[in-house]
């Protein structure tokens, strides 16, 4: 395994797990969508900042691709609509089992 790779895992008592990363705040997505090309084998859950998904569209003129690649290619997870003061109500609303390490 690369060096500049082994930093995105972490052990376990049985073998090696991923790292399960949120993004807050995207804008575009794009942060979100160079942290999956960089690291295909983080999960990464990209969630904006209050927007909903047709907000970021007329916002940014490429959130529709990054949003579509992260999606569609990756199976990645996007969340609209969310409050970053109240992120832990939302994403505990979307899933009772989702934890994140970063």
């Amino acid at each position: 395994m690369p060096s500049d790779t082994a930093s995105i895992y972490h052990t376990n008592t049985e073998d090696k797990m991923l790292f399960k990363a949120i993004t807050v705040g995207d804008g575009d997505l794009s942060f979100s969508l160079a942290l999956k090309r960089a690291y295909p084998q983080i999960s990464v859950t990209a969630s904006t900042l209050l927007e909903s998904r047709s907000e970021l569209c007329r916002t940014y003129s490429n959130a529709n691709v990054t949003s579509k690649e992260l999606l569609e290619q990756w199976k990645e997870r996007v969340i609209y609509g969310v409050d970053a003061t109240k992120i832990e109500e939302k994403i505990t609303a979307e899933s009772e089992e989702q934890k994140f390490d970063i």
